[in-house]
């Protein structure tokens, strides 16, 4: 059993963490009861505290600092209505070792197209809208040999993460990306067989070099989680997943990205991968489990967290997605898009965008929209504008009678989006 890096925070010492994180500027003025709904949704994530950093997930920056401080201003601002893209991720390559059976990059292009300098004009760019977490992923990152300057690029206001098969990483390489100034990596890994996890990307030994990362990491003491996607049959068997779930604790896993198969790309004509409502009510037992016991790594399940119980689906709302051509789109796997970094500015693109997302949508928008999208399917995805109109105007973001809970319990005054012609 491999110890996990920092003190998971329990009992007093949670208390004592989550008193001095309410004590923030940028809390003091909100009212009983937003502070109430900021702590319906933040009792769900795990502490862990790393020297004088406190993690919460991924999707937060740590405490303290400028992001987290952004961050907060952020949800503020995104509970009184006004978007803004909070968590935004790149793909800076589409070149990957893997072929995964559930990647939602696959119908897109595989040329590289943005430079070094275009990414570092983009990455200001989203800073500047509110961006206080930036992930870059792929495609694989570490392909590209310019990684640590475009992380490097990211000042001191937004998180950088990244997301990784851990494909031939060195212990030479994890320090650089840690001199660069790497936040948190992010692990590809589905199973503790490797033949498994193989054969799911696609990739001999891949597995192998996901281990391999993780320790490399850890020994450099990084806050390290996972991205863990797991099919049907596997949620389906709660013996197994649990397993799977005991061996992320075993190699001292601090946090899991738990995605469960999203309606995108290879899984766009695949309805037959969603979870049934079972295995949801598995997925979340396994987000409680985690978060209450001790050991265990911390989990943002996102059938959990974009359930109508909690944040709801934030995709071009309070999320936005670059791919590896400039496309700008509401999330990972939404496969629209308003525009191009290549021929318009990100801040145009992103106030349309958000016009049509203005509200947190009930559920993960990819899955409810995938019919209606995959009908009009073309060779490479997204969808251009005048595509993407047609789409919202017959399968809506957003849905005023059902919004998410949080932003309930926030006050959330409610948008309705402008005409369409």
């Amino acid at each position: 059993m491999r110890k996990h890096n920092g003190k998971q925070l329990y009992g007093i010492g949670k208390i004592l963490a989550t008193l001095k994180m309410g004590m923030h500027k940028e809390l003091k003025k909100l009212s009983i009861r937003k502070k109430l709904a900021l702590n319906y949704v933040s009792k769900e994530s795990k502490l862990t505290k790393i020297k004088d950093k406190i993690y919460t997930n991924t999707f937060t920056p740590y405490y303290p600092s400028l992001a987290y401080d952004r961050f907060l201003k952020g949800v503020i601002s995104l509970s009184s209505g006004q978007p803004l893209p909070v968590v935004t991720n790149f793909a800076i390559t589409p070149q990957c070792p893997c072929n995964c059976w559930h990647c939602s990059f696959s119908d897109r292009s595989k040329k590289d197209i943005l430079s070094l300098e275009q990414l570092k004009k983009a990455i200001s760019d989203v800073q500047d809208l509110g961006a206080s977490v930036i992930g870059l992923t792929g495609g694989e990152p570490l392909l590209r040999d310019d990684l640590e300057d475009i992380i490097a690029s990211i000042d001191k206001r937004s998180m950088p993460v990244f997301f990784t098969t851990g494909y031939k990483l060195t212990k030479k390489r994890v320090k650089s990306l840690k001199q660069a100034g790497l936040k948190i990596p992010v692990i590809s890994l589905d199973h503790y067989k490797a033949e498994i996890h193989d054969k799911g990307r696609q990739k001999e030994g891949i597995f192998d070099h996901a281990l391999n990362a993780i320790k490399l990491f850890q020994d450099e003491g990084f806050y390290v989680a996972v991205s863990f996607v797991p099919d049907k049959p596997l949620v389906s068997d709660r013996k197994e997943i649990f397993k799977v779930i005991e061996f992320f604790k075993n190699i001292g896993i601090n946090d899991m990205r738990l995605t469960s198969p999203i309606l995108s790309g290879k899984l766009t004509a695949r309805p037959e991968e969603r979870l049934s409502e079972e295995n949801i009510k598995t997925i979340f037992e396994i987000q409680k489990k985690c978060t209450k016991t001790k050991g265990y790594p911390g989990v943002f399940a996102y059938d959990f967290f974009e359930s109508e119980k909690y944040y709801g689906c934030g995709a071009g709302f309070n999320y936005m997605f670059i791919d590896s051509q400039g496309n700008v789109c509401p999330c990972d796997f939404t496969m629209l898009s308003f525009g191009n970094i290549l021929d318009r500015s990100i801040k145009e693109i992103w106030e349309e965008t958000s016009k049509h997302f203005c509200t947190p949508g009930p559920a993960c928008y990819a899955n409810i929209s995938n019919d209606v999208i995959f009908s009009k399917k073309q060779a490479e995805w997204p969808l251009k504008k005048e595509a993407t109109l047609e789409i919202l105007d017959e399968c809506p973001s957003y849905n005023m009678a059902r919004v998410p809970e949080f932003y309930k319990k926030m006050g959330f005054p409610g948008a309705k989006p402008p005409g369409r012609k």
